[in-house]
């Protein structure tokens, strides 16, 4: 069993390393928007603000991965519903999350660069909901075997 949920989180990993290369490629701007001082400095605020948000969306990915060893209790593991969310609950707190601060501080933050955020934490819940299926599926034909 271990090894089952332990190529999970592997595969997991790998599916935040993808999913951050692609939202690293989604919020590069290369263009300066005006001319003078004031435009080159908040471009460069700019860069630095999408770097935060997308060192911010990796570290959030790679600790909602570690939930997937809740499995390894195995009253977690038999409930289909404690295993999903093993697998996404933790994406979508910081979904419930960061939909409320959009809503509430909509004008403290860049609105695209947050909202390509929410986009890239949904794409990550339904790939972590495919990835626990596939957990669910792996889990049963092992133990229809015993």
């Amino acid at each position: 069993m271990k090894n089952i949920i332990f190529k999970y989180w592997i595969i997991n990993l790998l599916l935040d390393v993808v999913l951050y290369v692609a939202y690293r490629i989604t919020i590069l701007d290369t263009t300066v928007k005006g001319d003078g001082l004031a435009a080159t400095v908040l471009y460069i605020l700019d860069i630095i603000l999408n770097l935060g948000f997308s060192l911010l969306y990796l570290t959030a990915a790679l600790l909602c991965s570690f939930t997937v060893f809740l499995n390894l209790v195995r009253k977690i593991r038999d409930n289909y519903l404690l295993s999903w969310l093993s697998f996404s609950g933790a994406p979508i707190l910081l979904i419930v999350f960061l939909i409320i601060s959009l809503l509430t501080d909509r004008y403290l933050y860049n609105g695209s660069v947050m909202t390509r955020l929410l986009i890239f934490l949904i794409l990550y819940v339904c790939s972590t909901t495919i990835l626990s299926l596939r957990f669910r599926n792996s889990y049963d034909k092992q133990n229809k075997h015993f």
